[in-house]
């Protein structure tokens, strides 16, 4: 359940279905209404009753006299921050650790600042800014912000949480956890291999006790978005949605991650035929729809990336019987 399901239960028990906030274009205004109430910058008051553009619990815009205006008013809210708090217990903290700001080159801060900003995006639809923590770096936007993350959880006590790693040993199925940790990390120079495992070993000297799961696709890394935004919105879809991990990161791809996975696969399944004497690898066409059942990639992605790899896609109907087929 998302901050802003429980936005619209609380409106319909007040009675409230049309609502006029003023300069709300957004992509899921309902989502950032919530959250911008949650974090107590406007809350619902009464309305002057004429005709106005009004947003709906449906999530429609339509015209008519609001049940409420979201703003800043002077008398008593009917919905405000309180509301929806009192239901904060059920979403996680979001944590990215920017300790290791250091090793990173100048493009490489440029899209760390990019991500994290992408982040508080990702985190309004499912939540509300203060659920967003920034460590070791002050970034400006309306997150948390702590020195360290240690300071973090030591203040806030967490029976468990979970650092986010692409090397730990165990994967992240969708549990629950009162906070995810994500390192600030962008390698784009290919040199930070088990940059986040050093994050987790300095927590664990400090006596912090956290685990370590990695988000996988179906044994495998390759394929899983590695932005910084894309990863809280895979754990938030798998954890507040219930949404199975394999779909959230299906969700949550582009289509030139799941080419890197898609040239994996294509390998992994080619096999090797001989035409009189000349020895080829193939493809079939079924396997195109078996790859994008769970990786984002179209016909043409297929064709290109299994072109590109000099491997030659054929028809079903040919049968080992017409060719001489060996196990690649």
């Amino acid at each position: 359940m998302r901050l802003k399901d429980i936005f619209i239960e609380k409106a319909r028990e007040r009675g409230i279905e049309k609502i006029y906030a003023p300069r709300l274009k957004k992509s899921d205004p309902l989502a950032f209404l919530a959250s911008q109430i949650a974090s107590g910058r406007i809350s619902l008051y009464k309305p002057k009753k004429s005709n106005r553009l009004c947003l709906t619990i449906y999530g429609e815009f339509v015209e008519g006299i609001p049940d409420a205006f979201a703003g800043k008013g002077d008398g008593k809210a009917i919905l405000d921050k309180n509301d929806l708090l009192d239901f904060s217990s059920r979403f996680p903290y979001i944590v990215i650790d920017c300790s290791l700001r250091d090793i990173h080159s100048q493009k490489e801060l440029i899209s760390l600042d990019k991500q994290i900003r992408k982040t508080l995006s990702v985190v309004r639809k499912f939540m509300w800014d203060e659920r967003l923590v920034i460590t070791s770096f002050n970034s400006g936007i309306s997150a948390l912000h702590y020195p360290s993350t240690e300071d973090f959880l030591e203040k806030m006590g967490f029976k468990k949480a979970v650092l986010l790693d692409p090397n730990a040993e165990e994967k992240f199925n969708g549990e629950r956890a009162e906070c995810f940790i994500i390192g600030g990390i962008v390698d784009k120079s290919g040199n930070k291999k088990g940059a986040t495992e050093k994050i987790y070993r300095r927590l664990e000297k400090s006596g912090i006790e956290v685990e370590r799961r990695r988000i996988e696709l179906r044994g495998d890394i390759t394929g899983v978005p590695d932005r910084i935004n894309l990863i809280a919105e895979i754990v938030l879809r798998a954890v507040l949605d219930g949404c199975d991990v394999e779909k959230a990161i299906y969700l949550s791809q582009n289509r030139k991650i799941a080419r890197w996975r898609l040239r994996k696969e294509i390998v992994r399944k080619s096999e090797i035929a001989s035409i009189n004497g000349r020895r080829f690898r193939f493809i079939r066409k079924s396997l195109f729809k078996d790859l994008s059942g769970w990786l984002k990639i179209n016909e043409e992605d297929f064709y290109r990336c299994a072109r590109d790899m000099g491997i030659i896609v054929i028809d079903d109907s040919l049968t080992p019987k017409r060719l001489k087929v060996k196990p690649f």
